[in-house]
C-alpha cells in the first residue's frame, strides 16, 4: 500500500515539461523522467512506441531499413486535414533524428529525440519542425506543435514513471 502512495506522489512531485517556440518553426520539449536511461532509449528507439503511448490518432509503420536507419510511414488522423508522409529516422549522438523523405501534405519535417542520464533520472530532449503543405497559416501549425509536444511529453513521462 505504502509503495503505490509513493509511486503516486513521485509523478505528482515531477516537473512538468518545458515547451519552447524556436526560430524557424522548430518546437522544442524537454522532460525528466525517473526512469533509467537505458529503458528510455529501449522505448524511444522505436517509432511506433511514441504513437502508442501518445494516442494522438498517428499510425506507425515501419516499412524497412536501410544502413543503420528506419524507413517510417506515419499517417495522422485529423478531421480537417489528414497528413501522411514517410521520414527516414536514424540514430545520432544520444538519440535519433527523422528526415522527411516524401510527402503530399508536408513541405518540410524534421524530428530530434535526445535522451541523457541525470542520476537515476534521464532527460528527454524533443525537438520538431513541420512545414505543412496545406492552406493552413503557421502560426496555426506552431501553436498545435507546442500543444501536441507538452502533451506527448506528459504522457511519455507518465508510461515511463508509473509501468512496471
Amino acid at each position: 500500500m505504502m509503495l503505490g502512495v509513493l509511486s503516486l506522489s513521485t509523478v505528482a512531485l515531477a516537473s512538468a515539461p518545458e515547451v519552447t517556440q524556436l526560430d524557424n518553426h522548430k518546437v522544442r520539449g524537454t522532460v525528466e523522467v525517473a526512469a533509467p536511461v537505458e529503458r528510455v532509449r529501449t522505448l524511444l528507439s522505436d517509432p511506433r512506441n511514441v504513437a502508442n503511448i501518445d494516442k494522438s490518432g498517428t499510425t506507425v509503420t515501419i516499412r524497412g531499413t536501410e544502413a543503420n536507419c528506419q524507413l517510417v510511414h506515419s499517417a495522422v488522423a485529423h478531421p480537417i486535414a489528414s497528413i501522411e508522409y514517410e521520414t527516414r529516422v536514424c540514430p545520432v549522438a544520444d538519440g535519433w533524428k527523422a528526415t522527411l523523405v516524401k510527402s503530399d501534405d508536408l513541405v518540410e519535417f524534421e524530428s530530434v529525440w535526445k535522451v541523457e542520464e541525470k542520476g537515476d533520472r534521464t532527460r528527454i530532449l524533443y525537438e520538431i519542425r513541420t512545414i505543412p503543405d496545406i492552406p493552413v497559416p503557421q502560426f496555426v501549425v506552431d501553436r498545435q506543435t507546442r500543444t501536441s509536444v507538452q502533451a506527448m511529453l506528459v504522457k511519455l513521462r507518465k508510461h515511463l514513471e508509473t509501468a512496471n
